[in-house]
């Protein structure tokens, strides 16, 4: 399976704390008669310092996209670098101070107990191996990006699941997320 998701079809939806926005590229939720997030792939808009939304019991990945965000994850000041992967766990107390802004951000996020992600940034051409119940993200932070046959531009996402060799090539940056059931 390979589809194409545009920036324009992300879900707008306010943070867990009600502290700023986020759009929702893709997400996978339980069958409970209150569904709570399996895996979660979105774009947070950070206008402002403050905290984060706690979210125990997963892990987290955020990569900086435009702008620059300071964080303090438990007392360790971690300044992130643009297009760099920084993972944290969800139950953390984590603040932010935006010190070149507006900011955004890619952030991925996994229940701890039931899958695992990976978040590797991509400038060229790159081969990942896939297991048939993984599943690929491409999200395209500047340029282009080619997978089996289709493209997207920056801003826009690749979703990928097969069960083989797939050849990412990226024309400018993108980050490429792996979610693994466990």
């Amino acid at each position: 399976m390979i589809a194409l998701i545009r920036a324009s079809e992300y879900r707008e939806q306010t943070w867990n704390n009600g502290g700023g926005l986020t759009r929702e590229i893709a997400a996978a939720f339980s069958g409970e008669a209150t569904p709570r997030a399996l895996w979660r792939l979105s774009l947070a808009s950070i206008d402002r310092d403050g905290p984060f939304s706690e979210f125990r019991g997963y892990d987290r990945t955020i990569v900086a996209i435009d702008g620059a965000v300071e964080l303090d994850v438990e007392g360790q000041r971690v300044q992130l670098e643009r297009a760099e992967p920084y993972d944290f766990p969800g139950e953390a107390q984590v603040t932010c101070r935006v010190t070149a802004g507006p900011a955004r951000d890619l952030n991925a996020l996994t229940l701890r107990d039931g899958y695992a992600h990976d978040v590797e940034i991509v400038t060229s051409v790159q081969r990942f191996v896939l297991d048939e119940d993984e599943i690929v993200f491409v999200y395209v932070i500047d340029g282009t990006a080619t997978a089996l046959g289709a493209s997207c531009d920056a801003g826009d996402t690749l979703r990928l699941q097969v069960d083989d060799t797939v050849e990412v090539r990226v024309a400018g940056i993108a980050a490429v997320v792996r979610i693994t059931p466990l």
